[in-house]
């Protein structure tokens, strides 16, 4: 099986503290700068001559990083489809810069309460993710919202379900991986994400769900191809092996005269013999994440296959439909009974327009939700924000706490 995806992290910064997510924390990803683009750049075309077709850019928060849409625009000239999930918050500011270089644009939400967001992410950013996905629309692009199924939010998908129907935007329903301590869904919650799946503008990777309900990977008969299907590079360069979740292997990756070596270091004997015992790990076993099975059920044919299929049919169908209803004004979605937020609903099509043109150069996070009396951003560079919205770096952030 040839690598077909690239989970490319482009910065492990994020202005968000999820708490399922540990990256912008971990004390050793502080330490990792980033690369410059032209570093990038030289590694998409090798990525391009494995015969890699799916870019996932991601961090942390991928739209921290300042040359994204730079990288973006040599992303698309080689033929690629982008794909990017991030926060929502950060999204306005560089909106413009970004319309029809992502193929899937997907924001993070997992809740339609204001406070059950600030706590399950540390910011007070609701309002921003909810102007972000209608300036996406607005613009032309096709977003998404990526709702990660916890055994808090859970129980609290309808009303997430009818905001993504009232905004003729695709939901798609996911349960929390085992990472970084977090608390797995038991089976009644998995059996409300099946039964969240049958509305309109819901989609769930059904493959997924059944291989979560049977506990797993497991090593003795490994299901994931993390290392044969998917290529992993960090922000400072590096191949990661197995994957960046449980990696115990990073290979630096070499330039010379223009061209990056990543081709040939995925093709090496070394990495080859690791994509042999991909799965078979001790770390591995029960392994749920994720980042590495959407790719990983496409071959070889069984059961997580055939439902991986049906996934995707139903993925191009939520996704034909959210086409066609914004170029005629059709509505042929089945809507949830009840109405959303009186606040989300008085938000304009373009809440960038008028007076809001001027937010767009903020991050989304600081107190003020907005630009300073003088035209710039309050948060400078910082890349972090505390529970009060003020925005502190992570090193400072783990100090505090």
């Amino acid at each position: 099986m040839p690598p077909i995806l690239a989970n490319y992290y482009l910065t492990y910064k994020c202005n968000s503290r999820c708490t399922y997510c540990d990256i912008p924390i971990k004390p050793e990803n502080i330490r990792i700068k980033e690369s410059q683009p032209e570093t990038i750049i030289e590694n998409l075309a090798a990525l391009k001559r494995l015969g890699v077709k799916v870019l996932d850019f991601t961090g942390g928060e991928p739209l921290i990083y300042r040359h994204l849409p730079e990288v973006l625009r040599a992303a698309k000239e080689m033929g690629f489809f982008v794909s990017i999930a991030n926060t929502g918050t950060l999204y306005p500011r560089m909106a413009k810069e970004l319309v029809g270089l992502i193929d899937d644009l997907k924001f993070s939400l997992s809740t339609t309460d204001r406070d059950a967001y600030k706590a399950e992410r540390g910011i007070d950013g609701y309002d921003r993710v909810i102007e972000s996905l209608k300036l996406a629309r607005s613009l032309g692009e096709r977003p998404s919202i990526i709702a990660t199924a916890t055994k808090e939010s859970i129980w609290g998908m309808e009303p997430v379900i009818r905001l993504a129907q009232e905004l003729g935007v695709v939901v798609l329903l996911g349960p929390v991986f085992d990472f970084c301590g977090n608390d797995l869904l038991h089976k009644e919650g998995v059996k409300e994400l099946q039964r969240l799946a049958k509305f309109d503008n819901v989609c769930v990777n059904w493959a997924f769900l059944e291989f979560y309900l049977n506990g797993g990977n497991q090593i003795k008969n490994p299901r994931c191809r993390a290392v044969s299907s998917t290529i992993v590079v960090s922000p400072d360069d590096h191949l990661l092996l197995p994957c960046y979740h449980m990696h115990d292997e990073r290979l630096k990756i070499k330039h010379e005269n223009g061209r990056s070596n990543l081709d040939e270091l995925w093709l090496s004997p070394p990495v080859q013999l690791k994509r042999k015992a991909e799965g078979s790990w001790d770390f591995c076993q029960g392994c749920t994440i994720w980042c590495y099975f959407e790719t990983s059920f496409l071959w070889p044919p069984d059961k997580y296959f055939l439902l991986n299929i049906k996934s995707k049919l139903r993925w191009g169908k939520e996704k034909a439909k959210q086409y066609v209803e914004a170029k005629t004004g059709l509505n042929l979605t089945r809507k949830l009974p009840g109405s959303v937020d009186k606040k989300v609903a008085k938000l304009p099509a373009n809440p960038m327009s008028g007076s809001g043109a001027e937010q767009s150069a903020g991050c989304g996070t600081c107190p003020t939700g907005s630009s300073s009396s003088s035209g710039a951003s309050q948060c400078g560079s910082k890349s972090g924000a505390n529970e009060s919205g003020e925005l502190v770096s992570p090193v400072e952030l783990i100090r505090r706490n």
